[in-house]
């Protein structure tokens, strides 16, 4: 699966200012890791009109400004940033928790951040006009930390961004609770261990079983004809590349992953006949009694966590519920990721400003979920 993380971030400040990290593309200056590499979300706007000449906007070169150090909003309410060092200094706007900042000095109790200010003019005509440049702004030293304080509270678990019932989709741009189909609680590693060794893998990886001719993939059918993939190498929106990964033998079917453009799938296919049991979002999961299929996703674009559901029945499987989250995602390893044997769904995950390390890698570290089907 490709993950990768690009989340640009412009604020509207009061009525007359804009700021925002930059994009990649822009000239991230580098600290070990790439401004480019922190996740943004939407930021609360304040409002202040208050001229303050004691705290003049401080413009500064980005080129001869250095980069001491990331450090992230550890607050959950998230942090002011201001003019000046100061609490009676105008107010921009506010960091949000998770929030990675780049650090070039510290005063006190105030921590200098460089950051994108736009600010619009009116001309002597009433014509509006703009300049966007490097500043120097400043937040409280004591709403910040290292990125290892960044993490999932249970009031974090059940807000989501999207979800599918019954083939209809409803969207949350601003998020929305849970608060039925599923119960989602935080447990400790000693309990997700203890249900992990409890977990079965229905699928059967005789992956050496049917390999490539070239760039095909052949699996023979019951009925005397072949099932094909033929890989797309081209650097386009066409590309495509497919793998076996085996078979599961209750349900008769081959296990097909799918590498795209900027997409993955796994499709399962009847052995009979070659045709399409389900489609994938990522590696599926059977229950233990074999009546649920689950897949648990993490989306490096959107920045969620993505859960499909589907019921299994005398070799159907059908759409049941899908949801995404909005402040977690989960493991990228498959063997973080299972469902026990007590019928509850476990996965290893991150806070989404925490999924990627100070180093631009896959974070090491994570907190542990149970997820409980609830009765429709």
């Amino acid at each position: 699966m490709k993950r990768q993380l690009f989340l640009p971030l412009y604020l509207l400040v009061g009525s007359t200012m804009f700021f925002g990290i930059l994009s990649c593309g822009e000239g991230a200056k580098k600290t070990g890791t790439q401004k480019g590499d922190s996740t943004q979300t939407d930021v609360t706007t304040i409002k202040d009109t208050t001229v303050a000449e004691q705290f003049p906007p401080l413009p500064i070169n980005y080129d001869e400004t250095k980069v001491l150090k990331n450090l992230y909003v550890i607050d959950r309410a998230g942090v002011v940033l201001r003019q000046g060092a100061d609490e009676g200094a105008p107010a921009l706007g506010k960091y949000p928790y998770g929030t990675k900042l780049d650090i070039i000095g510290e005063e006190g109790e105030w921590i200098a951040v460089m950051d994108r200010i736009q600010r619009d003019y009116k001309g002597a005509n009433g014509e509006a006009s703009d300049v966007t440049r490097w500043e120097k702004v400043y937040v409280a030293k004591s709403k910040l930390g290292k990125q290892d304080k960044i993490t999932i509270s249970p009031k974090d678990l059940n807000i989501i961004v999207s979800q599918t019932v019954n083939g209809k989709e409803s969207y949350y741009e601003k998020g929305h609770s849970l608060n039925k189909y599923l119960f989602l609680e935080l447990i400790d590693e000693q309990t997700f261990l203890a249900a992990r060794n409890t977990a079965k893998n229905y699928l059967i990886k005789d992956t050496l079983a049917y390999t490539k001719n070239g760039k095909v993939l052949e699996l023979p059918l019951a009925n005397g004809k072949k099932l094909t993939f033929t890989d797309k190498d081209i650097d386009n929106e066409l590309e495509s590349s497919y793998s076996y990964m085996g078979h599961y033998d209750f349900l008769n079917a081959y296990a097909i992953a799918g590498n795209y453009w900027e997409s993955a799938d796994v499709r399962l296919f009847d052995k009979n006949d070659g045709h399409l049991i389900v489609e994938c979002g990522d590696y599926p999961f059977f229950s233990a009694d074999k009546k649920y299929l689950m897949t648990l996703h993490a989306d490096p674009y959107e920045s969620t966590g993505d859960l499909q559901l589907f019921h299994v029945k005398q070799g159907k499987v059908s759409p049941m519920f899908s949801a995404s989250f909005k402040e977690w995602m989960p493991s990228w390893k498959e063997e973080l990721l299972f469902w026990g044997k007590d019928g509850h769904i476990y996965a290893a995950a991150n806070h989404v400003d925490g999924y990627w390390g100070e180093e631009g890698a896959l974070s090491e570290r994570s907190q542990f979920i149970r997820i409980k089907l609830l009765e429709p």
